[in-house]
């Protein structure tokens, strides 16, 4: 460092020394002699003794550090940077002048700050399988709720985005399910089509957590979510039949109905691609449980008509538990953030 300090002070025309002292004191000129304990210094200002304990840095050759812009009293000067902490930023004109100037906020933080939506809107379709009750083709008239294919759905979701990882908002979906059978009989009556078809409208509060922390981000192109909707449903399902031919005594056709309402739980994870930085596809499954175990009120429409210990037998059928329906869907949608 002596060594240094008397080639530096042999040749002073080529560069200037800054010594940044600890109380945010710059000086700029060049070092006559290093001591024990301090630096005589020679300064535009005079020759100065500087005690080496009250220096935080010290640059030998400022012409190392780049010149930039720096914006002062409503101007733009050349100066380097040759001091900085979290408040102020401290620069140096080629003509000796110290320049202070607050210090910016973390690149980092700013991009974290100015790169993510906090509104989430979303639009998805959703095709899959459910166990709604439609007739058993065996036996007796009865029910099954084995799962079965053909259930569509439509879902809208809203939420606000609390920080990257988590958000919370409003779900409402709809699901449909119509499923068209031909049920045999022996003897009488004669065979029949049955169509069952249910319906379910769903409103919901929404928990979303991104299980990246990407959530609403402008940057990342990729995320995985995981949203919980405990809510309420409105159901109904209409069951008709046709008899194959109709034939006297036989009517053309009954049927039955019911409405209710449930507790309703919906869950889901999906993956997010960005196609733009706040336009994004959703890709992902859903499950959708129904917790009522009736639905149907128990009257066959036009029964009267048919012969026999038929309706009766259907009657009974359908008073008979729903076993809390559930459905297991694909989704497919997109994403607008604000």
């Amino acid at each position: 460092m002596r060594i240094f300090l008397a080639l530096l002070v042999c040749t002073p025309a080529l560069m200037a020394t800054v010594i940044v002292q600890k109380n945010g004191d710059v000086i700029s000129g060049r070092i006559l002699q290093e001591r024990k304990d301090r630096y005589i210094f020679q300064s535009p200002y005079g020759k100065l003794q500087i005690a080496k304990a009250n220096v935080s840095k010290l640059i030998l050759d400022e012409k190392q550090i780049e010149l930039q812009d720096v914006k002062y009293k409503d101007q733009t000067v050349k100066a380097r940077l040759v001091a900085q902490d979290d408040k102020t930023s401290v620069f140096l004109t080629d003509d000796g002048r110290t320049i202070r100037t607050d210090a910016p906020t973390s690149t980092a933080t700013d991009d974290k700050a100015e790169k993510r939506d906090t509104w989430l809107f979303a639009a998805s379709g959703m095709y899959g399988f459910s166990t709604f009750q439609r007739l058993s083709t065996d036996g007796p008239p009865g029910f099954d709720q084995a799962f079965a294919a053909g259930a569509f759905g439509a879902q809208l979701t809203g939420h606000y985005t609390f920080s990257p990882i988590w958000g919370v908002g409003v779900a409402t979906a709809f699901y449909r399910h119509v499923l068209v059978q031909t049920v045999p009989q022996p003897g009488a009556p004669p065979d029949y089509e049955a169509t069952a078809a249910h319906a379910s409208v769903f409103v919901s509060p929404s928990l979303v957590v991104s299980l990246l922390g990407n959530l609403g981000s402008k940057k990342s192109a990729h995320d995985i979510r995981l949203e919980v909707q405990p809510g309420y449903s409105l159901n109904e399902a209409n069951l008709d039949l046709r008899f194959i031919p109709p034939t006297n005594p036989f009517p053309a056709s009954a049927a039955a109905a019911g409405k209710t309402s449930a507790f309703t739980l919906q869950g889901q994870l999906s993956y997010s691609y960005s196609l733009s930085e706040s336009l994004r596809l959703r890709l992902g499954a859903a499950y959708y449980r129904v917790f009522y175990d009736r639905i149907f009120d128990g009257t066959l429409q036009n029964g009267s008509a048919i012969p026999g210990g038929f309706t009766a037998d259907f009657e009974r059928a359908l008073k008979s538990p729903a076993q809390n329906p559930q459905i297991i869907s694909i989704t497919l949608g997109a994403e607008i953030g604000f």
